[in-house]
């Protein structure tokens, strides 16, 4: 005999509410249940008054009747059957029967369907029953088209119980979910208090939802729960043998079996896990990790379970834990040092490749490690070492060189120069450190010598450009009216310009602060240029590089001397002789910009001339942040960014809101503090890189010394001798000086942003990446073969080795791109963009990307190897740089088919596993 269901305020609840929704208001319901009860007797429901009773005898049913005279309805809990309840006692019943504590119709009726999936529930009563139970005051979705399914239930239940509500179960939307902590503890205190079968049919429903990786999941959840589904999976992924992490990592066989063994035994019950076990998992719990907000427990629980499983040797495998990251320098740095005297960097790019892959390096970030920081600044200081250079022999050329070249090389040296952490690193850095500033070096002398000849008086080179002559050749232009209006007397719609003058501001530091607005700000700025303009892109300052000097110059638009009167009136006449207006003051200074009220960003006056954009179209702010950095800190190292000002990015919001283009510049540059060398008292000292010439006597000039002389030195008599070398100062010490002929204190950088659309009528395009090409990794290319039999897919690609040879610093030609036509007639990315399943991943991820772009980015990809950086991949997309990651992270929710990773950033290039990719799509070889 089958024992009784027990009763509870569910199943009673549900019984009453079916007599009631049949026009009985009142009555008796004798029931066939456990005689038990343990809630209170007297319960409200629905409004109407119910007494539970329990009658183990007829003589207890017959007694329980008289209550019915107290209440609306009285609810019999009995264990007799039918044949010995007398036929007197039946007609008392309202059903005129025993009632049953069937659940099947209670169900459908509370999910609004007519009819159920076959086997639901495995026809469990007491399933149905616990469902009631937990959704019974729940605003439950009706089951579509009528009929409750498997699906629809466990949808509606885990939504409910714990807040897992995907659009559609997949390995990917469970592991995000289980580093939630709030839905996990969730979900362990209702599996502690649900009926242990419904918790069984929920992890079936899981196991069968999730395909193959399903048992194995579902397992680990019914052994130690949910939390534990990505810290596994992430230790899964260091036996993953298909990834380059793992080639620069071996261990013993015996290990991994070890490891994968302890593995087993955590995940319990019968199941062992496969390769494709172990790479998907891997795969799924690396994904769920890359976006942001990854709570720390989930970091702290893997690297436990490293320890546990015994698997610190393989640790270096992950792109995720932290202790990962050591490893990898500690291989990069090795790589680094053999790379110097060798012409192959193969195995040095194949190393940092594996280090910038690691999710905690973001080698360009102000959060990235020291070690990472110098790394970075190392590699490329050894591809610019490794690859061709010419000298300039003209000012134009130097000018040109140093903006696009070797300022990065001086903001390399400067990264490098703060010193690694790891004793390997920084050994083989200080060496390349050291050739590149000897280089650097000779350059600089070679600058100043012509300088010395051809940059101290006024000429008409088409190619050159003169601090003095910036107004007139870059700001005026940009200026013009738009179409429609002519003249520029006063009144006329000028285009409105905001000019940034950072005093101090090296070619280095621009070099980090517009890659940061471009990277950063939005709304989205992006870095324009005159197109018709030849070498507008950097100045000459004027000598000596000195504000008084200088900036004074640019401001007045002629060769000046002066302090901040004089550059207020010569700016002031400068746009009167060019019919602009300025009604109302137009130049901002320190203590001007400072005069900040309390809650806002700008001074009143300041956002007042900024908004004034009929009568003022020009205004300029001058910015002191960087020059007195030089006087109070050490700026080597500084990641410099627009936050870095107390005022830029205020002024570019403002200049943004109002559509004023925003020229940023500086009147000189400067020499940082390497304290490697003593100041030297030599001559009459002028200040702490120039020093006056009574007497034009050569012998009393050193080699690190330049004279110049000519109309564009504005000292006394037009002379003076300047310091070349960067550790020549003539004062005390301090963080950084400036006044000499070095290229990063006489080269001005010029750079112009536009916010939104760029102005056609002013003449502008948009600059191409501003990095050189050594800056980040080159990768020789591939020609795409289809009739090769699918391989197992690498997440990092190799880079295969040039022929070596024996000279220092030399490199071997670049391999050139091969074309991406299809082999065998077939175009594989064609079938994949025409595949059900990509049309399936765009409509439930819609990318906003044409398909023909998308085909694009991936025939490059891999062309290359499967790596292109970011910017390049942006121009490919037609994107600004900046929304680059952004459109890579779009893709790869179309790309990235159950939760495997085949396309991903790793914040400086876009990675493509190509076979993965068609694998996932269906697409054959």
């Amino acid at each position: 005999m089958n024992s009784l269901p027990t009763a509870d305020v569910v199943s009673i609840s549900t019984l009453v509410a079916s007599f009631t929704q049949s026009r009985h208001k009142n009555g008796v319901i004798a029931v066939s249940a456990a005689p038990e009860w343990e809630g209170d007797t007297d319960l409200t429901i629905d409004g109407y008054s119910v007494r539970v009773r329990t009658a183990p005898s007829v003589l207890a049913i017959r007694d329980a009747l008289i209550d019915r005279s107290h209440v609306d309805w009285v609810v019999i809990l009995t264990d007799r059957t039918s044949a010995e309840i007398p036929v007197g006692v039946l007609e008392h019943l309202v059903a005129g029967r025993l009632s049953n504590l069937d659940p099947w119709p209670v169900l459908r009726q509370l999910f609004g369907a007519a009819h159920q999936e076959f086997d639901l529930l495995g026809l469990n009563n007491d399933c149905a029953r616990a469902v009631l139970r937990e959704l019974h005051t729940a605003r439950v979705t009706p089951a579509p088209d009528g009929v409750l399914t498997t699906d629809h239930l466990f949808t509606v239940l885990a939504r409910e119980k714990f807040g897992l509500d995907p659009a559609g179960l997949t390995p990917h939307s469970l592991a995000r979910w289980s580093m939630n902590p709030a839905a996990t503890t969730r979900f362990d205190t209702w599996k502690t208090a649900t009926d242990a079968a419904l918790l069984e049919q929920l992890l079936r429903w899981i196991a069968r939802s999730l395909g193959p990786l399903g048992e194995p999941i579902a397992q680990l959840i019914r052994q130690s729960g949910p939390s534990d589904v990505v810290p596994v999976g992430l230790v899964a992924a260091l036996l993953d043998t298909g990834s380059s992490a793992s080639a620069a990592f071996p261990v013993p066989y015996e290990k991994s079996i070890r490891v994968r063994t302890l593995l087993d035994v955590f995940v319990g019950g019968s199941i062992q896990l496969s390769e494709s076990h172990l790479t998907a998992w891997g795969n799924t719990a690396t994904l769920a990790v890359s976006g942001p907000d990854v709570p720390a427990s989930t970091i702290r629980r893997a690297e436990s379970l490293v320890d546990g499983f015994d698997a610190a040797a393989l640790v270096g495998r992950s792109d995720v834990l932290p202790s990962a990251l050591r490893p990898r320098i500690d291989r990069f740095a090795e790589a680094l040092a053999a790379a110097i005297d060798s012409s192959d960097l193969s195995e040095v790019e194949n190393a940092w490749a594996n280090v910038v892959a690691h999710r905690s390096a973001q080698p360009d970030s102000t959060d990235a490690p020291r070690d990472v920081r110098v790394g970075a600044a190392a590699v490329r200081l050894l591809r610019y070492l490794k690859s061709p250079s010419t000298e300039p022999d003209t000012l134009p050329g130097w000018l040109s060189a140093y903006r696009s070249e070797l300022s990065w090389v001086d903001g390399a040296v400067n990264v490098a120069f703060t010193g690694a952490d790891n004793t390997m690193l920084a050994a083989a850095t200080h060496r390349i450190v050291e050739a590149a500033r000897t280089q650097r070096g000779h350059f600089d002398r070679s600058f100043a010598r012509l300088v010395a000849s051809n940059g101290v008086h006024r000429s008409s080179s088409p190619g050159l450009l003169f601090i003095e002559d910036f107004l007139d050749r870059v700001l005026e232009p940009l200026t013009v009216p738009p179409p429609g209006a002519t003249g520029h007397t006063p009144g006329s719609p000028a285009t409105p310009v905001l000019l940034v003058v950072c005093d101090g501001m090296s070619a280095p530091v621009a070099n980090d602060v517009v890659s940061d607005a471009l990277r950063r700000y939005r709304p989205q700025w992006q870095e324009c240029e005159l197109e018709d303009a030849v070498g507008v892109r950097a100045a000459l300052a004027v000598l000596p590089t000195v504000t008084k000097f200088s900036r004074c110059s640019l401001l007045s638009g002629a060769l000046a001397t002066g302090t901040q009167g004089t550059e207020r009136h010569n700016f002031n006449a400068w746009l009167q002789r060019n019919g602009l207006p300025a009604s109302g003051q137009v130049l901002f200074h320190k203590a001007d910009m400072d005069a900040v009220s309390r809650g806002h960003a700008l001074a009143t006056e300041v956002r007042t001339a900024l908004e004034d954009t009929e009568r003022r179209p020009v205004v300029a702010c001058v910015l002191n942040d960087i020059d007195d950095a030089l006087d109070r800190s050490d700026p080597i190292g500084t990641s410099w960014s627009t936050s870095s000002f107390k005022h830029l990015d205020a002024l570019l919001a403002a200049a943004a809101v109002v559509g004023r283009t925003v020229v940023l510049t500086s009147d000189h540059g400067h020499v940082v503090e390497r304290r490697e060398h003593p100041s030297v008292q030599r001559g009459t000292r002028e200040s702490a890189r120039y020093r006056g010439l009574s007497e034009a006597d050569p012998a009393s000039v050193h080699a690190d010394e330049v004279i110049v002389q000519g109309e564009r030195v504005l000292t006394d008599h037009n002379r003076a001798v300047l310091a070349v070398d960067e550790h020549v100062r003539y004062t005390g010490l301090k963080a950084g000086y400036h006044g000499g002929a070095a290229l990063s204190e006489a080269v001005i950088p010029v750079s112009i942003l536009v916010n939104g659309a760029v102005p056609q009528h002013l003449g502008l395009v948009e600059r191409p990446n501003m990095a050189p090409a050594w800056w980040d990794a080159a990768r020789p290319a591939i020609t795409v073969v289809d009739t090769a039999p699918p391989v197992r897919p690498r997440s990092k690609k190799q880079v295969p080795r040039p022929a070596p040879t024996d000279t220092l610093f030399d490199v071997a030609e670049p391999t050139s791109p091969g074309d991406a036509k299809p082999v065998g007639g077939r175009d594989r990315v064609a079938d994949l963009l025409g595949s059900p399943l990509f049309a399936q991943q765009c409509a439930a991820f819609p990318p906003r990307i044409a398909k023909q772009q998308i085909g694009a980015l991936l025939v490059r990809l891999i062309q290359s190897n499967g790596r292109i950086t970011l910017s390049h991949a942006a121009s490919i997309l037609g994107i600004q740089p900046g929304r680059a990651r952004r459109a890579v992270a779009a893709l790869s929710q179309v790309l990235n088919a159950d939760g495997v990773i085949a396309l991903s950033d790793n914040g400086t290039e876009v990675e493509l596993s190509a076979d993965l990719m068609f694998e996932q799509f269906g697409v054959a070889p």
